[in-house]
């Protein structure tokens, strides 16, 4: 099906810079069960466990933190399996910096930016790892191109992807789920277009050769989606 073939290119309401911060923040909350009933913060926790080095402090910037949701889980693991970890996030909107900030209020290995990630790390940002959770598939393909280089060129030790793969049996599914018991406008509209925007596995080899990221594998993860890990 011609649907299928390519990636959509959106945009979605989620792109936009003008969103209602109640509207906004309810769209955090249901993504923030849809993530855990569906797995996905398992998928992003498998990949950065590629790279914890006994007793290093591993440094973490989560690309396109949201609400911080990820970043949340991600200290949880930590302390709970005595991983030292400085965790940053950086995200575009405003709005989703102070979600985050309430958030994540009780964790202080978790600190904040508000800023373009292209212009972070071209600028010479660097950390051990960085992680993308459901980032991607809202830039072009020249664009995540441009961003797996500047992730390949600025981190210590890698850097890891979790995002949707584009397949005609999630796209009804989440379409239907979200009709079903969604409140939110956002996540009604998004969701299902999302997966639109996914990915394919040949796809991501191609993006990475174009990169010119040797060397990194591509998994695919239950529910739909892909693991991208990179390590030096």
């Amino acid at each position: 099906m011609k649907k299928w073939e390519h990636r959509h290119s959106g945009p979605e309401l989620m792109d936009g810079t003008a969103l209602p911060d109640d509207d906004l923040f309810l769209n955090y909350k249901e993504l923030h069960f849809i993530n855990r009933w569906l797995g996905g913060y398992r998928i992003t926790l498998k990949g950065l466990k590629v790279f914890v080095e006994k007793d290093k402090v591993l440094s973490v910037l989560d690309a396109g933190c949201g609400g911080g949701d990820m970043l949340k889980v991600v200290a949880m693991w930590g302390r709970k399996n005595k991983v030292k970890l400085q965790l940053t996030g950086i995200d575009l909107s405003a709005a989703a910096i102070r979600y985050a900030q309430q958030n994540c209020r009780d964790y202080p290995e978790i600190s904040l930016l508000q800023g373009d990630i292209f212009t972070h790390l071209e600028q010479g940002n660097s950390y051990d790892v960085i992680m993308q959770t459901l980032l991607t598939h809202h830039f072009t393909d020249q664009q995540v191109a441009q961003l797996l280089r500047l992730m390949h060129d600025t981190v210590r030790i890698g850097f890891l992807i979790n995002d949707l793969q584009r397949h005609v049996f999630a796209y009804y599914s989440i379409q239907w789920l979200t009709q079903l018991f969604s409140s939110s406008y956002l996540v009604k509209h998004d969701a299902p277009l999302s997966v639109l925007r996914g990915f394919q596995r040949e796809e991501w080899y191609e993006l990475l050769s174009e990169a010119l990221v040797a060397n990194a594998s591509v998994s695919w993860e239950w529910a739909f989606r892909y693991l991208v890990v990179f390590k030096r």
